[in-house]
């Protein structure tokens, strides 16, 4: 069960990878479309609207919406990809069918039953239904419109529930067997049929319990902001708690992304999450400080302070003979951490040897530095520069200045503690070995799993089958450059045609209808079984 949560939080990091890029454009477009930005830069004179360069950064913009406004699509299919064992290609494109189907029926159930743009905003629930005010605004925040369907506000949830559901119906039915009449839509064709009806099913399914749990959602919402800098404290080491099983992204994604996280309206629109709330504001000229509640800002404190202290005491407590040699791998970790916000080589080599000092030491003092964040209104979001860079073009909206205080505070706070508790109790990390031939290295997070877990071997011996005869006909494994179909014939190039096994061999023994060669590359007539003959193929194929 938890590999199957780690492969999930691993997957919904493939739509996040765009993020990067993403909030870069929506920072630096947002900004210099900005008059009062533009001003303030002196930049008035060539930066103006109908100008060369205002519409060349409207366009930035618009690469940075195209991010924001999609990221359901985005982990529908993203998701979808990532928990498949096979295929994965299909896999991702069963996904957007299904995403689609699903917002499309839901659309159509609205209209069977009268529900519209117009019956559902916030004066119709008050004056029509007599719903409060507060009332008024949680109904309306269900609904939205996905890609021209006016449909639930699902957010992420939705692309979540759709992928995970795809990858189950393509696990299953990816290599799937069909009666000769049906062969043409057997294997990898099967998924996105069955996405269709999936989808529909879904959406009809989700007309009936989604309000309830969209409703449920924005009062758990309204809990977290309630409980204010302990519902923090307790976020923040939760995500920390979790980061060495893989699951602290279940954890922090429904933060960014959803309601959990709050609403706000920004320019007009009621946004939600914290991520989406911040890249609204950065892009509105009209917002003022950014969002301080972001679940974000302690990360710059433990990136830029903490964690160079607890750095800097693994360094000085080792051996003076060994400090040449972890100094380079220490100022790399660092100088990556600072950049792109990667923790691991620094977090795994102490939890690898302690996990005492992880667990007691540094998860509760990470809650306590996005406490103090919260406490002294720190404005800034993200853990490294590349998430601090589209910020900086608006020094207006941010409140750096804490960060004066409270990242050389943790600095010190964790080289002189981690300092004495590295001595006291011998923790060994990094250059503390009395090996003199000890190899001086971080660890990584398959060092740790592989510690507290054997990794399972499983070895499964081949079968003879007409799949493992067709690679031997190819010439072996090594002998293969590409291997795909089309609708009825198995396309492959090799290296060395001269060892792939004659017509009259396909044609007798390996179930073929017919070959055709030109050069290196082969198209071997299967019909329409072609699908599921490459699939059985490609299973047994490491590359492909």
């Amino acid at each position: 069960m938890k590999e199957k949560m780690q492969q999930l939080g691993q997957s919904m990091l493939i739509p996040i990878s765009i993020i990067a890029i993403g909030s870069l454009c929506m920072g630096l477009g947002g900004a210099l479309t900005a008059e009062n930005t533009v001003s303030s830069l002196g930049l008035s004179a060539v930066i103006y609207k109908g100008s060369f360069l205002f519409n060349f950064f409207t366009i930035v913009k618009a690469m940075g919406d195209v991010v924001f406004k999609n990221l359901p699509v985005f982990f529908a299919v993203g998701v979808s990809f990532g928990l498949a064992n096979k295929e994965k290609g299909w896999a991702a494109f069963s996904g957007l069918v299904g995403f689609l189907t699903m917002h499309l029926i839901i659309s159509t159930v609205f209209k069977i039953n009268g529900l519209t743009e117009s019956t559902t905003t916030v004066d119709h629930f008050m004056k029509e239904v007599g719903m409060s005010n507060i009332d008024a605004v949680r109904h309306n925040s269900l609904y939205s419109s996905t890609l021209g369907y006016f449909s639930f506000n699902m957010g992420m949830f939705g692309g979540l529930i759709i992928g995970i559901l795809t990858s189950i119906v393509h696990n299953r039915y990816y290599n799937i067997k069909l009666p000769l009449v049906l062969e043409f839509f057997a294997g990898t064709r099967t998924v996105p049929i069955l996405m269709i009806l999936v989808g529909t099913l879904v959406g009809i399914t989700c007309y009936y319990v989604w309000p309830p749990i969209g409703l449920a959602i924005t009062k758990f919402s309204s809990f977290i902001q309630r409980t204010g800098l302990f519902g923090t404290f307790t976020w923040a080491i939760a995500d920390k708690g979790l980061l060495p099983v893989g699951l602290h992204h279940l954890i922090t994604q429904p933060i960014r992304w959803t309601a959990l996280g709050g609403t706000m309206e920004v320019a007009g629109k009621m946004v939600e999450g914290t991520t989406n709330i911040f890249m609204a504001q950065l892009a509105d000229p009209d917002s003022g400080k950014l969002l301080v509640r972001g679940f974000q800002s302690g990360r710059i404190v433990v990136h830029f302070g903490a964690l160079p202290g607890a750095a800097l005491a693994i360094y000085t407590t080792a051996k003076k003979s060994k400090r040449k040699a972890i100094s380079g791998l220490l100022i790399t970790a660092v100088a990556t951490m600072m950049l792109f916000g990667v923790t691991e080589p620094i977090e795994f080599t102490f939890l690898f040897v302690a996990p005492w000092l992880f667990y007691l030491v540094h998860v509760p003092l990470t809650g306590l530095a996005f406490v103090l964040c919260e406490f002294f209104n720190v404005s800034a979001f993200g853990g490294g520069l590349k998430d601090i860079l589209p910020t900086l073009f608006q020094p207006g909206k941010l409140n750096f200045v804490p960060y004066l205080f409270l990242v050389p505070l943790f600095f010190a706070i964790y080289y002189f503690l981690f300092s004495y508790l590295i001595k006291k109790f011998n923790v060994k990390t990094p250059g503390r070995s009395d090996d003199e031939g000890e190899e001086v290295r971080l660890n990584t997070k398959n060092d740790y799993q592989e510690k507290i877990k054997a990794k399972e071997t499983v070895s499964q011996e081949g079968r003879e089958t007409l799949s493992t005869k067709i690679i031997d006909a190819l010439g072996g494994e090594k002998n293969i450059v590409n291997l795909g179909n089309c609708m009825t014939r198995l396309r492959v190039t090799v290296k060395d045609i001269s060892i792939v096994k004659d017509d009259n061999t396909w044609k007798n023994s390996l179930e073929a209808i017919a070959v055709v060669r030109k050069g290196n590359a082969l198209q071997i007539i299967y019909g329409t079984r072609v699908t599921m003959v490459a699939s059985d193929v490609k299973e047994l194929l490491k590359d492909f």
